[in-house]
């Protein structure tokens, strides 16, 4: 029987085999994990500082707003102690305050209102910011202002002179102030004439109305939109383009699918604004029994009212994601 010499490896081989940077073997460390585990880690360390400050101060400030709203409180030398009372405040809450549900239900109508109008209002200018015009650096500036505006002891002088003027007033102020486009004619009138149904023309109507609650609140929602925008490769819209695809087709079968998970994330930050903004009745509502030391009935209003938000957003989420688009699934 013939016998074929067998190949002789070169040299260096076994050493190159048993190296752990070799392909065939496996490397740890974080370069030898895939592109997608790799995004997703950094993801993690993204959240990170938002989940430990959820642990350290939101969590347990949440606990003792539940034992608060469970008991009586009662003042001692040196301290209070708590007696249980069962759920006696939340049903105070129901039975025996006639505006928390009704604040609820106003602070409900007025987060749909804001949801709508504040999303289109910051896509529109967000796409408007993202074309090539002269001084968009200034722009986004400008649009951006109102959340630096709406912070700290800005936010307080603001809020101040708002409760020296009066909510009901500033906002008959945007109107006029927004009406003076329309000089001659309402433009509720103007609407009408146009045979535009009543429920759009009252969302127009309170949209003027609401004008300067819709651009402060509109700053961060803007910017989401505007980073999601310049994330999209120009070569998609190129293709779409040599394939015959109108501006109006592009928009809605490619800036609209790829920025979908940003409009998932703004529904969420406006849901959450709208409920917590200055002006809130509810909140309002709170916050003067904070003031009064009714510390129970304030926990009882406030744990029912963050279970409201909660399961609203557990149900806008779902829905919404049902169409977002990922690229990576």
């Amino acid at each position: 029987m013939l016998k074929f010499p067998k190949k002789e490896k070169p040299a260096g081989a076994a050493e190159a085999a048993a190296s752990p940077l070799a392909g065939g073997k496996r490397r740890f460390g974080l370069h030898s994990l895939d592109l997608v585990t790799r995004r997703n880690l950094t993801g993690y360390w993204f959240v990170l500082p938002f989940v430990i400050g959820l642990a350290i101060l939101y969590i347990p400030a949440i606990v003792e707003a539940v034992r608060f709203s469970l008991s009586t409180i009662v003042m001692e030398a040196g301290g209070y102690h708590l007696e249980s009372a069962g759920f006696s405040h939340y049903l105070d809450a129901f039975n025996r305050d006639p505006d928390f549900v009704r604040g609820i239900q106003e602070s409900m109508t007025t987060m749909f209102l804001n949801v709508v109008i504040i999303l289109l209002y910051s896509l529109i200018m967000a796409t408007i910011l993202n074309r090539n015009i002269a001084g968009k650096g200034f722009y986004r500036a400008i649009l951006f202002l109102p959340v630096i505006v709406a912070t700290g002891i800005i936010a307080k002088a603001e809020n101040f002179s708002v409760e020296a003027t009066g909510v009901a007033q500033l906002e008959i102020a945007g109107a006029a102030s927004a009406g003076g486009l329309f000089s001659d004619f309402s433009l509720e009138i103007l609407l009408e004439s146009l045979n535009i149904s009543e429920t759009l023309t009252s969302i127009v109507v309170s949209a003027i109305s609401n004008l300067y609650t819709i651009v402060t609140c509109s700053g961060v929602q803007l910017i989401i939109f505007l980073a999601g925008l310049q994330s999209i490769s120009p070569s998609i819209y190129e293709s779409a383009t040599v394939e015959g695809a109108t501006w109006w087709e592009s928009f809605w079968k490619i800036t609209i699918p790829m920025i979908s998970p940003l409009i998932l994330v703004n529904t969420v930050y406006t849901i959450v604004d709208s409920f917590t903004q200055y002006g809130n009745k509810t909140m309002d509502a709170i916050y003067e029994l904070i003031s009064r030391g009714v510390y129970e009935d304030a926990s009882a209003r406030s744990i029912v009212y963050l279970a409201v938000v909660g399961v609203l957003i557990a149900i806008v989420v779902p829905l919404i994601n049902h169409f977002v688009f990922y690229e990576n699934k």
